[in-house]
């Protein structure tokens, strides 16, 4: 699974994508598992989308006002999003965002 969290620069997502990273290789279920947790700004998205190596997109609560047109770039090209509850970001709750993007993934790997 491919996880690509997106803010206005890309920049502060960073803290977030370290813990999610550290809370995968030292979680005893997803260690084994093939995940890959990136970040990158808004602007960026199409770019990204376009390799076909996104699964979820991940929105900071901060642009929330975008939340529509990444849904519906996403949904073009059959990806999953959804915006961070803020409390998560704000903690940087690494296995709350973890357990929400497993959650969209198995949604759009059952609507395929």
């Amino acid at each position: 699974m491919n996880i690509l969290l997106i803010c206005e620069a890309g920049a502060s997502t960073g803290i977030l994508v370290n813990r999610m990273k550290t809370f995968v290789s030292e979680h005893e279920k997803l260690k084994h598992k093939e995940i890959n947790i990136n970040a990158t700004s808004v602007n960026s998205l199409r770019t990204e989308l376009e390799t076909g190596k996104v699964d979820v997109v991940l929105v900071a609560p901060q642009i929330r006002s975008k939340e529509d047109d990444v849904k519906e770039l996403c949904q073009s090209k059959s990806v999953s999003s959804g915006t961070i509850n803020s409390v998560d970001y704000g903690r940087i709750d690494a296995p709350a965002v973890i357990k929400f993007a497993i959650e969209l993934y198995k949604n759009i790997s059952n609507e395929k």
